[in-house]
């Protein structure tokens, strides 16, 4: 915010030099010394809007990262889910999903589980 506040000096001294301008009889050096203040006061101007919007820019990039990652996992979960009840409705409706859930860590680590290889391999009848 250093930056803006500085840039927010500037224009303040070039709004007090265009009001000492007009003290002046309009001649041809003074109007264009006019335009110039006017055109270096829109150009910081432009700079601070273009501070701000880098900033909300970012701050909406953040949001959208994180909907696109709550997204990802909770299709990821979605799939997962549906694995298990698959493996659960068509081989081993006498187990409960959290029995499912951990033989399959065990299966993932290669060790022993009730439940056959071929099972996890493919879920469908």
């Amino acid at each position: 915010m250093k930056k803006t506040d500085a840039l927010h000096k500037e224009i303040e001294t070039i709004k007090k030099e265009i009001e000492s301008l007009e003290t002046f009889r309009p001649t041809f050096q003074t109007k264009k010394f006019l335009r110039q203040l006017i055109g270096e006061r829109m150009n910081i101007e432009n700079q601070i809007r273009k501070i701000f919007s880098r900033q909300k820019s970012k701050e909406e990039e953040k949001q959208s990262r994180r909907t696109e990652a709550n997204k990802k996992r909770s299709q990821k979960m979605k799939r997962v889910w549906n694995y298990f009840r698959a493996i659960q409705k068509n081989y081993l409706p006498h187990m409960s999903a959290k029995e499912l859930r951990s033989q399959f860590s065990k299966f993932k680590k290669g060790l022993e589980t009730d439940v056959s290889e071929i099972i996890w391999r493919n879920p469908s009848p």
